[in-house]
């Protein structure tokens, strides 16, 4: 599997912004950064790419009709996206346009076919991508106890959620890369009960894998439970 950093698709994700702004807002130019900041190159370049995101985000939210025509175009922006926490500037829009399941169909199908630095990317925005299971109270969360509604949600995407364990498993297994591997280690569990028996080689290989580095995976060995990452008290439904 092809080695990769941190910074290698920032030219692809901005070019891939730069269609979609032409096609939502083509008159639109990023703000200039004041001095001193606009000598540092760098600086000015996530800077800029911050900006880009933010508009794109902003016009898919305020055109969800267009925002569902575009898609497939905003999708692969997505797994170009190296960015952990400003990605889900494009992933949120998705899922109120198009709707959950095809937002992680699609992160799910990377992570089978795409180039290891996508994966990665495609691991990182599913955290985004999850529902988020809501809590009337802080004691209802300590319980364990989410609103019946958001709790019936993420029952609705279980069946990609271990999709997405399979494909996680399945990628771990056959990459040489670590970090790659360290990435891929977040979308699934060694817990045999977890699989089909047709998977359960694959999972006897990974672990072995992570015991062979357990200091490296340490939460891979550890984890016992599989699901959403997301909780909210007292907000919103996602």
């Amino acid at each position: 599997m092809q080695d990769w950093a941190d910074g290698d698709l920032h030219a692809e994700l901005e070019q891939r912004l730069d269609e979609l702004l032409a096609e939502l807002c083509p008159a639109w130019q990023p703000a200039e950064l004041p001095d001193p900041y606009r000598n540092n190159e760098r600086f000015v370049a996530y800077h800029r790419r911050n900006l880009k995101r933010i508009q794109v985000g902003d016009q898919l939210t305020a055109q969800p009709d267009r925002a569902a025509n575009l898609a497939e175009r905003v999708l692969d922006t997505i797994v170009c996206d190296e960015d952990v926490s400003f990605n889900k500037q494009l992933i949120y829009p998705l899922l109120d346009s198009i709707g959950r399941r095809r937002v992680q169909r699609y992160l799910i199908s990377v992570i089978e076919t795409g180039p290891a630095s996508k994966k990665v990317c495609a691991v990182r925005a599913w955290y985004w991508s999850q529902v988020s299971l809501v809590y009337n109270s802080m004691d209802a969360l300590q319980q364990g106890w989410p609103t019946d509604a958001s709790r019936a949600a993420d029952d609705d995407v279980a069946d990609l959620r271990g999709q997405y364990r399979a494909a996680c498993l399945a990628a771990f297994v056959a990459c040489d890369h670590v970090l790659t591997r360290e990435w891929l280690a977040q979308g699934f569990i060694l817990k045999d009960e977890f699989y089909p028996p047709n998977l359960l080689d694959l999972v006897a290989q990974a672990r072995a894998i992570a015991e062979s580095d357990p200091s490296r995976f340490k939460e891979l060995l550890a984890k016992n439970e599989d699901g959403t990452n997301m909780a909210q008290v007292d907000f919103g439904t996602r």
